[in-house]
């Protein structure tokens, strides 16, 4: 739902490789970023699936009320949802080492 574009998908995989000094396994990376109605004003969402070894992360940055203005901005949106996927597999990568000992 949105265009493509060469700024947000070089954030993208800037952003992905990032996730790589959370969990050097990652196995695929798949982003979706959309609008929800395809007028210029409305917020941007970013769905993000990480596949790693028996399990996918599941990231799904939908627009909030509360952050609906910053999310006018897909880049802002892209770095928010990334976030929060950082910490997710940072949280994989614990449960994972703790599984082990």
């Amino acid at each position: 739902g949105v265009p493509k574009s060469e700024a947000l998908e070089a954030l993208i995989l800037k952003e992905t490789e990032k996730l790589e000094r959370f969990f050097e396994r990652i196995v695929s990376c798949r982003v979706r970023v959309h609008q929800a109605y395809k007028r210029q004003a409305q917020p941007f969402g970013v769905h993000i699936e990480i596949g790693v070894p028996g399990d996918t992360i599941v990231v799904d940055e939908e627009p909030d009320p509360r952050t609906e203005q910053a999310h006018r901005d897909p880049e802002r949106a892209i770095r928010d949802a990334f976030r929060t996927a950082g910490r997710r597999v940072e949280d994989y990568a614990r449960r994972l080492r703790a599984s082990r000992v």
